[in-house]
């Protein structure tokens, strides 16, 4: 498998790799080909106890392949959701409506990540008013963890928590959280990650956990100046179910006919025009552009105007998160048209890709995100010739 860059183990339970996208379908493969079905309790499962992912270059964060191709715009929204610490399921509906499905209040989430590491030790749960705001507050982990870093670089003590057994050990919620712990370190000057993953679907988890863990870990490592290096994830239980239909569509696949070999696309880091040297105001700088962009796509989605003077102040604060707010205010204009008219569904992805051709203009058109963006229209038009990376 070295056409991939990529070492697999299947006895040891390891693989390394460049990228997921090119590995993924000889996963599937594998666990297909190799587990029988055992069951569980959402059904028949095949699976891989202890699987470990490392990822040497996390910036390539996307997976795109034959028949599997996840939302380049959800995956976003979400990202930026998950690291300003939110927990509220509206924001995210915007972009998926099934992930109200997790919820059970239909207002916020039992075990946000995001919430539980900026948050942490207050239930999501709970209401909060003027008298008691204060404790809503919590123990902000990745404030702590940037401090740490920034002021000891060799320390082996940075170790955030997802899983509160006082919440979690026993609870009966649809919103358990499957990734548990996130350990950081700093060797050879990048950010070096692991994370524990108790549960993890191969097709519904692990792709979407890559992408959530790299973006925020990116932006961790901007506060401290330094670049990512490896990305591991520990799947206590990497598993298929038998009703996800992906796992067949994908038997045999090329692992070269992918997002990154196939399409040649390229990762681009996050660029940052900060006012501070200090990691930590570094930190509540990209916290008040992230909450920019999330409060105008609210505005946006409700019919409202945005806020243009923080839209000109996010642009010249960061290209590619401005870029990325604008691709997803596409998207949400799109999905407003379809609601009144789905029959306008293939006019409409038509006018999207035009519009994020504009946006690319005087950009380089292989950047990834932008390739799964046009991907994702390209396949709500029929006879196109451009969603070449198949089907969602």
């Amino acid at each position: 498998m070295s056409q991939i860059n990529c070492k697999f183990d299947p006895e040891l339970g390891v693989v390394k790799t460049e990228n997921f996208s090119s590995f993924y379908p000889v996963l599937n493969d594998y666990i297909m080909s190799r587990k029988e079905w055992e069951g569980s309790r959402d059904g028949n499962v095949k699976e891989l106890l202890d699987f470990k992912t490392i990822l040497t270059n996390p910036y390539r964060r996307l997976v795109g392949c034959k028949n599997r191709n996840e939302n380049v715009f959800f995956l976003l929204a979400e990202a930026m959701w998950i690291f300003t610490g939110r927990k509220d399921v509206k924001f995210l509906t915007l972009f998926n409506k099934r992930m109200e499905e997790f919820s059970d209040d239909g207002r916020v989430f039992h075990a946000p990540y995001g919430f539980r590491l900026r948050h942490w030790g207050v239930r999501s749960e709970d209401k909060f008013c003027e008298e008691n705001l204060h404790a809503s507050q919590g123990y902000d982990q990745i404030a702590d963890a940037v401090k740490i870093l920034e002021s000891n670089p060799n320390t082996r003590q940075v170790v955030l928590s997802i899983w509160n057994a006082d919440f979690d050990l026993g609870t009966k919620t649809k919103d358990i959280p499957c990734n548990d712990l996130i350990m950081l370190k700093i060797r050879n000057g990048k950010l070096i990650t692991t994370i524990q993953n108790r549960s993890n679907d191969l097709h519904w988890g692990l792709p979407t956990n890559i992408f959530q863990f790299s973006f925020m870990t990116e932006m961790i490592a901007a506060c401290l100046g330094i670049e990512l290096g490896t990305q591991t994830h520990n799947s206590q239980s990497l598993h298929i179910y038998e009703w996800n239909d992906i796992a067949n569509k994908m038997l045999n696949s090329d692992c070269e006919d992918n997002l990154y070999d196939t399409c040649g696309a390229t990762e681009y880091k996050v660029d940052f025009n900060f006012t501070h040297s200090i990691a930590g105001n570094r930190l509540r700088e990209i916290d008040y552009y992230l909450n920019v962009i999330i409060d105008n796509l609210t505005r946006v989605s409700r019919g409202a105007d945005e806020m243009q003077d923080e839209i000109l102040s996010l642009e010249h604060f960061s290209h590619y998160l401005h870029r990325v707010y604008l691709y997803l205010k596409i998207y949400l204009k799109y999905k407003a048209e379809i609601a009144v008219s789905k029959g306008a569904a293939a006019y409409e992805a038509e006018k999207s890709l035009d519009a994020i051709s504009l946006i690319d203009e005087s950009v380089t058109e292989d950047w990834d995100v932008s390739i799964m963006a046009r991907n994702w229209f390209a396949n709500k038009i029929k006879n196109s010739d451009f969603g070449f990376l198949g089907k969602l």
